[in-house]
């Protein structure tokens, strides 16, 4: 596992093309269980496969490009509306949030083409302005979203629901509701497939969420068909509905650090001290690491607290590529961070440690030209490993941080993993 991020940092091979080269460095393959990579792969590609099938059989008409240029207008608008929300939410089973009401309207007024072209701009638009996951979970979140819209869109056409452009009856508004619910059902067994199940009271606030986002798809959809002069007023109403925190949805406990994206040192602490105790004693106990920048502080009197920044922002980001959705990455100090690793032993907590090591040495801040100077800066760190069996994160940070001064007395651009006490 640990020799993956070694080819990962080498140069490009003449010939190669450029995609395989950014799937041959993918994180997927570096997660730990295979199983996991195989399934997150196998819907991938049944998405690919069966949203071309369905573009093929049904192919869209030029009466839909009316309505399908109002939806997508209207859900680029709402998304930057929403984008400050959007970035601190909490992840849920569905992962457009916001654009939930506009990807599932195209589901009940549009052809599986123009509705999967929702979902790749809406995919593209979280992670260029929103916040950017790991590639491969971003992909995967598309491609579950997907499904979801075809197999709801099946059941739509099977039921035999009527036109939302005539009245509505009290028969077609149920069997619209009950495509929405086959829609959240769907996508909640993929994701829950691919992450775990989640305690109920956990993922309550989050169901409803969902819900919420795909019952506003309803009149949004009406109105697309029926009275296009509604869509900007629904539009508004959603925006403010989930900007006001709607279903809970929002990270509005913990804070950010403004320089890097990551938890501050305070909330990270306190995320983890709540999963510890969510976690109790079952299963795999979490792990934590401790990483710093070496001789950072000799870089940043070299070359100026603005490149010193754009160090930090790239190590930053590369924690956030390496790690799941469900570890913390923390701030812990100028140019220390933190990350909690639940259900990750020490075995494993070495490897991700080793791989986060070697993406970070082989990852390059571009300078200003300057005649024969350096055109790029890079940093190591050290790192320091240490299990919290006992779910004790106060003991836990004083392994690995004394494991993380072995590992710069020992030269830095090292990982050292802490002794289990005896």
């Amino acid at each position: 596992m640990v020799g993956d991020s070694v080819a990962a940092g080498g140069g490009r091979r003449a010939g190669r093309f450029v995609p395989a080269v950014v799937l041959a460095r993918w994180a997927l393959w570096r997660l730990p269980r295979r199983g996991h990579v195989c399934y997150l792969v196998a819907i991938d590609a049944v998405a690919v496969v069966a949203v071309v099938l369905a573009a093929v059989r049904y192919p869209p008409l030029a009466a839909m490009l009316p309505p399908f240029a109002l939806l997508l207008g209207g859900m680029l608008v709402s998304a930057e509306l929403a984008r400050s929300v959007e970035r601190h939410r909490e992840d849920t089973l569905l992962g457009p949030g916001v654009d939930t009401p506009w990807i599932f309207a195209g589901v009940l007024v549009l052809r599986p083409g123009l509705a999967a072209a929702l979902i790749v701009v809406s995919a593209l638009h979280q992670w260029f302005r929103v916040r950017r996951r790991p590639v491969y979970r971003q992909v995967f979140g598309a491609a579950a979203t997907a499904l979801a819209c075809l197999v709801a869109g099946a059941f739509r056409t099977a039921t035999g629901a009527g036109p939302l452009s005539t009245v509505l009856d009290t028969r077609t508004v149920a069997l619209l509701a009950a495509a929405g619910a086959v829609f959240l059902a769907v996508n909640a067994a993929l994701v829950t497939a691919a992450d775990g199940p989640r305690r109920p009271r956990e993922a309550l606030p989050g169901l409803a969420f969902d819900a919420a986002m795909t019952a506003s798809a309803l009149p949004l959809a009406w109105a697309a068909e029926a009275a296009p002069a509604l869509v900007p007023l629904l539009a508004g109403a959603t925006v403010v509905l989930h900007r006001g925190g709607l279903g809970r949805g929002r990270r509005d406990h913990v804070t950010l650090d403004p320089g890097t994206g990551v938890l501050t040192a305070a909330s990270w602490r306190g995320a983890a001290e709540a999963e510890l105790d969510r976690l109790g004693r079952h299963g795999p106990g979490p792990a934590v690491l401790l990483l710093d920048l070496d001789h950072f502080r000799r870089l940043n009197d070299r070359y100026g607290v603005r490149i010193g920044d754009a160090v930090l922002r790239a190590v930053a980001d590369t924690l956030r590529d390496e790690v799941r959705a469900a570890d913390l990455v923390g701030r812990s100090g100028g140019e220390e961070f933190a990350v909690l690793l639940p259900g990750t032993g020490r075995f494993d907590a070495m490897a991700i440690a080793e791989r986060i090591r070697l993406r970070v040495a082989s990852t390059l801040v571009a300078l200003k030209a300057s005649g024969d100077g350096p055109q790029f800066v890079g940093v190591t760190v050290s790192i320091g490993v240490a299990d919290c069996p006992d779910g004790l994160l106060e003991d836990a940070l004083l392994a690995a941080e004394a494991a993380l001064l072995r590992a710069k007395a020992a030269g830095r651009n090292r990982t050292i993993c802490a002794e289990p006490e005896s």
